[in-house]
């Protein structure tokens, strides 16, 4: 594989077979190397599909003067395991993010100093895939450094794939995670009812409410009206009043002012949640 830019002695950017740009990192790859010669295969240590922001570039470079490439390359395999695992574009940060986490969790481990992941249960109970997937991240990371994680890193790393996917800040993910248990409470009191987290409405109900959230923090709402809130407020009337509590804790939680379209699709999910 020709070298097309060196990072540094221990990262390099090449193309593969269907001239795709590929960061190749390895102990010394790029020592004594110019752009046009080839990579030596015996130093490949792990390949990484290249960034299309140069920005990224540079911040891998800052990365590696401040953490161990050993950690780097483990942030690289996991963020190959998500892509796997999750049909859907991921941001090309998300190898620079969970590389930072994990080398300063393994520090944290080994000095015997543990963070509490104070939204561990609204993550695992409403992010479940994502969850997983920080678990198996906990597996590879001790496989390769033989230190285990707790469970509470898992929520961080899947935080920070929920970021990659919706194009969101840390801060923003907990907070969309923290609005579902408020909404789903207000549903919860409205009706005075407790709500089988196990059944199928209420996986739906809290899939539209992380694709509702995501359209609202990405400024992404239905535009067009049609009617439809005006049609289920006279049809399900109980619905369309507990959406209406929805819309006022929104608005006061966020300052978002919610179209009545989406006023729509949120009362039929209330009505098929608790119908039964």
């Amino acid at each position: 594989m020709k070298i097309i830019k060196i990072l540094n002695n221990n990262i390099v950017i090449s193309t593969d077979d269907q001239n795709h740009e590929i960061i190749l990192m390895g102990r010394g790859i790029g020592f004594g190397k110019k752009p046009g010669m080839e990579a030596d295969p015996a130093r490949i240590e792990r390949r990484f599909f290249g960034f299309s922001d140069r920005r990224y570039e540079e911040q891998l470079v800052e990365l590696l003067e401040r953490i161990p490439m050993e950690h780097i390359s483990i942030g690289m395999q996991i963020v190959e395991h998500v892509r796997k695992h999750i049909q859907k574009p991921l941001n090309e940060n998300l190898v620079l993010m969970l590389s930072d986490h994990i080398s300063f969790a393994i520090e944290r481990q080994k000095k015997g100093l543990a963070l509490a992941n104070s939204l561990l249960w609204e993550i695992r109970k409403f992010y479940p895939d994502e969850f997983q997937l920080g678990m198996d991240a906990v597996d590879i990371i001790e496989k390769e450094t033989d230190v285990r994680l707790a469970d509470d890193e898992a929520g961080f790393m899947a935080l920070h794939i929920l970021n990659a996917q919706y194009g969101t800040t840390s801060a923003v993910s907990q907070q969309m995670i923290m609005m579902i248990q408020d909404i789903i409470n207000i549903v919860r009191y409205t009706y005075s009812i407790e709500l089988d987290d196990s059944s199928l409405d209420y996986i739906r109900f809290v899939t539209h409410l992380k694709f509702f959230l995501k359209r609202i923090f990405t400024n992404s709402c239905y535009e067009k009206e049609t009617g439809l809130y005006r049609m289920v407020s006279i049809m399900y009337p109980k619905a369309a009043a507990c959406s209406r509590k929805i819309q006022e804790y929104i608005e006061k939680k966020i300052n978002y002012t919610l179209v009545e379209e989406e006023l729509g699709y949120l009362t039929i999910h209330i009505e098929k949640l608790t119908r039964n």
